[in-house]
């Protein structure tokens, strides 16, 4: 074990205790919200809107990290998630989580805590593979990265050989742009298939700032508490348009194979279903 992995482990333990400590002394939840959208889908936003609350990005990441690798690794059965994740919940308290590893772990998320209402952020999946790609040159992943690798399992890299079309994408170290696509379609797919309607807001990515009234009103406070001010967090410092690069054709057969009803369902009538015509030129 490195330093800094030792370290990491103690600092995790000594929340760990800190959160048990307070369990008898936390106030009651005032509502119970969770935002389960895919990465670099406005999940940093939707804990910004609930500074005001109990809110948190990324919450618990070591052991959900772990946990959705080895459930998309078919390492660990749905009861031991579930009950980790029940546990879990307890122990953080939250009243707003938003987290991509909520999705990636959504069905047992809804069965392990039944009052929790989800929102699923969604945004058309060419403006997200190129929010992805900016992340992911701006900020590569050091190969220790827990993300790093969860990144490799749920993107299939190994499924999806690539073709000379994803040249420009594997000359800067990424792999095919089917890799990106089918995972846009599987992660919304599972939530919208898991959670029930009932439990389930959907707001899309660039609306989110609009639809303040609407999150509110969801989960249950009043519009001014929530922080406007913090609707469009963590956007990418620098864009690389790499998505223009790639062949038009191609990158509009991938979308379709892959994402058109999806896209059809969600961004029909709005700037995503011209994308589907024609992807956005360099900037």
């Amino acid at each position: 074990m490195t330093m800094r992995e030792l370290l990491g482990h103690l600092v995790r333990a000594g929340r760990e205790v800190t959160m048990r400590a307070r369990l008898p002394f936390a106030r009651a939840r005032r509502f119970d919200a969770c935002c389960c959208g895919l990465s670099k889908t406005g999940t940093h936003s939707m804990a910004g809107l609930f500074a005001s609350y109990r809110s948190a990005h990324h919450p618990d990441a070591h052991t959900r990290l772990l946990l959705a690798m080895a459930w998309l690794k078919n390492e660990v059965d749905a009861a031991t998630v579930t009950e980790t994740l029940k546990r879990r919940d307890r122990l953080l308290g939250l009243e707003m989580e938003s987290s991509t590893l909520a999705g990636t772990l959504i069905e047992s998320m809804v069965d392990a805590c039944p009052e929790k209402k989800f929102i699923l952020t969604i945004r058309d999946v060419y403006s997200w593979c190129d929010s992805w790609l900016d992340h992911n040159v701006n900020e590569p992943p050091a190969p220790s990265s827990l993300f790093g690798q969860l990144d490799l399992i749920r993107l299939r890299v190994k499924d999806f050989v690539p073709t000379t079309y994803d040249a420009p994408l594997v000359e800067r170290g990424f792999p095919s742009l089917a890799c990106y696509f089918q995972l846009w379609t599987s992660h919304n797919s599972r939530v919208l298939d898991a959670v029930p309607a009932t439990r389930l807001l959907v707001v899309k990515t660039g609306e989110i700032g609009d639809r303040i009234p609407d999150i509110a009103r969801w989960v249950g406070v009043p519009p001014e508490t929530l922080r406007a001010d913090r609707a469009w967090l963590f956007a990418a410092p620098k864009k690389h348009g790499l998505l223009a690069v790639l062949d038009r054709s191609y990158v509009r057969e991938m979308a379709e194979r892959h994402c058109g009803d999806l896209m059809r369902r969600y961004f029909a009538d709005d700037e995503g279903h011209q994308r589907m015509a024609a992807p956005r030129a360099v900037e």
